[in-house]
């Protein structure tokens, strides 16, 4: 069995419509899915209909960006079962409305430094899918050699970066997600450069209530894993998600695994059986949706 619960569409920042995404996941064997975009629930209803006409079980979800705080960056919730109403959606369009804002300021910034550093630099233009994902292509197309760690070493610099008017703690994240009848995943806990061990006691403070396994190969903005060769990025890849099976079942936490899939170069799925994890709350709670 194949499992996949952190996926994203073209309504955040995938490359990919709700329809790609399902007929991919169905191309890849995929049984049970959850498309989690930013800050957004745009594919539900859709995807639903999508799902089930593909033989796919489809359990709503959203991943929600919390504000940096305690030395931690960018730690993302997903939740899992969440409604999909107008309330819910309301309260995400005003922290997405206010991310949308800072990002246009954000991206003004980081053209002014690119045309510094790269003499001739032609403006990106356009947030959307992320601005991470529209300056690396305008580099490529340029012709300028970069990674996707070097561009992220430019993104982190907290000189580039402009307010966000409205943002969610952590702790807030987990209580919405709650409220909206969901179930909080600490999404991806060694990505950002993150102690993991820092991020999980959060984590745990706050009331989150699950944790997940991740494809950590696709992470090679993060400084630990993009010095890695892919030998090595696989093997690292398993050390991190074994401590995660640990850390969760010493705390009673529930495990599920992730791609965090934008695009064709993210494969989708993962196999429970791989690791030896109980995802039969994800299939109880699947049945009851």
């Amino acid at each position: 069995m194949f499992i996949d619960t952190h996926v994203h569409t073209s309504h955040s920042d995938g490359l990919h419509p709700e329809a790609q995404v399902i007929r991919d996941a169905a191309s890849a064997g995929i049984s049970l899915l959850s498309i989690t975009d930013h800050d957004c629930v745009d594919a539900y209803p859709a995807a639903l209909k999508l799902a089930k006409s593909a033989g796919i079980r489809l359990i709503p979800g959203v991943e929600m960006t919390t504000k940096n705080e305690q030395g931690c960056n960018c730690i993302h919730i997903v939740g899992l079962g969440v409604r999909t109403d107008g309330n819910v959606r309301s309260a995400l369009k005003r922290v997405l409305d206010a991310r949308d804002e800072s990002d246009r300021g954000f991206l003004a910034n980081l053209n002014a430094y690119m045309a510094e550093k790269y003499p001739g630099w032609e403006p990106v233009e356009g947030i959307k899918p992320s601005v991470f994902q529209n300056t690396l292509a305008g580099a490529r197309r340029q012709n300028i050699p970069m990674t996707e760690k070097q561009l992220m070493d430019i993104i982190m610099d907290p000189s580039l970066w402009v307010p966000i008017e409205y943002e969610v703690t952590l702790g807030e994240a987990v209580s919405l997600i709650k409220e909206w009848g969901g179930v909080p995943v600490l999404a991806h806990p060694f990505d950002f450069s993150n102690d993991a061990n820092v991020v999980l006691k959060r984590f745990l403070a706050a009331g989150g209530e699950a944790v997940e396994l991740c494809k950590y190969r696709y992470k090679v903005r993060s400084a630990s894993l993009a010095i890695l060769p892919a030998d090595e990025l696989l093997k690292k890849e398993r050390e991190m998600n074994e401590w995660t099976v640990a850390a969760a079942r010493k705390h009673g936490l529930g495990l599920t695994m992730a791609s965090d899939h934008h695009d064709g170069h993210r494969a989708m799925g993962m196999d429970p059986a791989e690791y030896g994890i109980d995802v039969s709350w994800l299939l109880e709670m699947a049945e009851t949706l």
